[in-house]
């Protein structure tokens, strides 16, 4: 079965994520806790910076390839070759000349692999004519929300898609998008999404090419007007200089001709 554009996307973004969040140069191994490291290999990768950054690129294309059965279909050959080279990192032992050796060797593996799988997912893309759900820069903001829990150490429990809303904000006749991330639960680190000041919600507007605007609240709600479509959102307190007892912060962003501007004021919830 083809996967279609939007698989191709989302692979892409994926991929963007993951080597952003694990670029070489990080300090702690990406593939495992270092804090649990028992073995000699975990432990002499996690005392050298070198094999920590290799670890990192490791485990950032890992997370990537490990995706492909979703869009591709699953394959126990990944899974084989994943457990040989844990086998082989465990026999290196401390010596860090064949760790260094053995993790060049597997990234360039998986590098070589993940373009392979890209190509062919581009080819099935250009075949299928079915739409994107949405354009692309906000396809990969999606998969980029997603990425926040990975980046702080967890794991995303259930959906890892935000909840998606469309009206046109900017009156353009282009409908415009939002993105919240209320619904997104990150095992390992609460605070991915949302804390105290509310949950991550995106903006993305066509008149600015889609790039998000980002803010902080929660039920986000779209009120379609006579002349224009206005964003309510419920946020923190803060944002308003008198709340009367039992009332809630909310803030209206509304096009004024240019962009999207916010007011404040007290609501009874």
């Amino acid at each position: 079965m083809k996967s279609g554009r939007p698989a191709a996307v989302l692979l892409a973004a994926i991929l963007i994520a993951a080597f952003v969040s694990g670029r070489p140069g990080a300090t702690l191994a990406a593939s495992f806790d270092c804090g649990k490291a028992r073995t000699p290999d975990e432990r002499a990768v996690c005392a050298d910076p070198a094999l920590s950054a290799l670890d990192s690129e490791m485990g950032a294309l890992w997370f990537a390839y490990s995706r492909m059965p979703l869009l591709m279909g699953a394959s126990g050959a990944r899974r084989d070759d994943a457990r040989a080279f844990l086998d082989a990192r465990a026999k290196c032992g401390r010596d860090a000349a064949c760790l260094s050796a053995l993790y060049i060797a597997r990234n360039a593996t998986l590098k070589r692999l993940l373009g392979g799988a890209i190509q062919t997912l581009t080819a099935e893309a250009n075949a299928d004519p079915s739409p994107l759900p949405a354009p692309q820069p906000v396809m990969v903001q999606i998969s980029a929300l997603a990425g926040q829990c990975r980046e702080l150490g967890g794991v995303i429990e259930g959906d890892a898609s935000p909840q998606m809303m469309s009206a046109d904000l900017d009156q353009d006749g282009k409908p415009d998008y939002l993105l919240n991330a209320q619904n997104l639960l990150c095992d390992g680190a609460a605070t991915a999404y949302c804390a105290n000041d509310g949950c991550d919600i995106w903006v993305d507007l066509s008149s600015a090419d889609y790039a998000p605007m980002k803010l902080r609240g929660s039920r986000p709600t779209l009120v379609q007007g006579t002349k224009s479509t206005k964003l309510d959102i419920w946020v923190d307190k803060s944002r308003c200089s008198s709340l009367p007892p039992a009332a809630a912060c909310w803030g209206t962003w509304e096009w004024n001709g240019s962009s999207l501007t916010a007011r404040y004021s007290a609501r009874g919830d």
